[in-house]
């Protein structure tokens, strides 16, 4: 007997017109098995290919809701990821950030029966060893955040609607999800996968995008630039007091001082370098602090496609839908 539960599926797609119809397809009949009622929502993130074309294509042999987001311009996984999470509808939410899925798909089915047993997150790692860039970064930040992270690398993720309203609430302007969640304090549970080698995964790319959203990461979940600034203070105080000691200890004992400007150079340097950091990580924080009080929209959306709607066996046209949409998201 299916789950009578209501379920969504958030998609993260960019460019993937070669995967996203297949994978669309996969999701539907792996959730028409174990679901009475579930739906399926694509976040495009700006696709210059024919991704929309072919999620369109995808429609016809899919059993339930497909709603598309067709975001005005590219915002990256995490703002992109937000803006379905808003909209969907779901007792439990699905979240794939990409249709390279290298992991059986009844691992969907063992994520629900697990978070029946009492877990609000459920994610899904790969048993192989992430890129050394990831590696890296997951160790910084679970070392200096103040958060006591946890954080790995996590191909899909399902949580209960308690736990993604209790993420969906937290005044954060760098939504990032993995630290969001454990932020909330939900009971998480994960569950390990051999990846499957027939398939390519989607890998990152250590380009300026993902540079700058670990930075983010770093600033907003630890208070390393702080501690560091607080550090260097103290060093260059330090060093300041003992040079005016070995100045003063000259004028004293040493009657053949040489006037030179050597010494004072380099503590006027030293002195001035560690000043000018300490007010870059204060303006780095003074930065997000204003983030903060514009409130500005973390997402834009061009356009919202109910490409097909169905819910417990019952057709609505798109207008109906969509004034149901509507009343979710007021």
């Amino acid at each position: 007997m299916k789950e009578q539960v209501f379920v969504s599926v958030v998609l993260y797609v960019h460019n993937e017109q070669d995967l996203i119809k297949k994978a669309l397809l996969n999701i539907d009949k792996t959730m028409s098995k174990t679901f009475y009622n579930y739906e399926i929502i694509v976040i495009n993130d700006a696709s210059n290919d024919l991704t929309l074309q072919e999620i369109r294509s995808a429609s016809e042999n899919i059993e339930s809701t497909l709603i598309v987001l067709n975001l005005a311009r590219k915002h990256g996984i995490e703002k992109a990821m937000m803006a379905g999470l808003i909209k969907s509808m779901g007792d439990f939410v699905y979240e794939l950030e990409g249709s390279s899925i290298d992991f059986n798909f009844e691992k969907i089915i063992e994520m629900y029966q697990t978070a029946l047993k009492g877990s609000d997150i459920v994610v899904l790692t790969p048993s192989l060893n992430p890129s050394w860039t990831s590696k890296m970064f997951y160790k910084l930040i679970n070392k200096i955040s103040y958060l006591n992270l946890d954080l790995t690398t996590e191909t899909a993720r399902l949580v209960s609607r308690r736990a993604l309203n209790a993420m969906l609430n937290l005044k954060e302007k760098v939504r990032y999800r993995k630290a969001l969640y454990s932020y909330t304090g939900y009971s998480k549970k994960s569950i390990l996968y051999a990846p499957n080698n027939n398939v390519a995964a989607q890998v990152k790319k250590f380009n300026s995008e993902n540079i700058g959203t670990a930075f983010d990461i770093i600033v907003s979940f630890s208070n390393l630039g702080l501690k560091f600034a607080h550090y260097l203070s103290i060093i260059f105080f330090v060093f300041s007091m003992f040079m005016g000691g070995y100045a003063l200890y000259n004028y004293i004992f040493n009657a053949y001082v040489v006037q030179g400007w050597t010494t004072l150079m380099i503590l006027i340097s030293a002195g001035f370098a560690g000043l000018f950091f300490i007010v870059g990580m204060l303006g780095e924080y003074i930065s997000r602090i204003l983030i903060e009080i514009q409130d500005r929209p973390a997402y834009t959306t061009n356009s919202t496609e109910v490409i097909k709607s169905k819910i417990r066996n019952v057709d609505f046209n798109n207008s109906e839908l969509e004034v149901a949409v509507s009343k979710q998201e007021g």
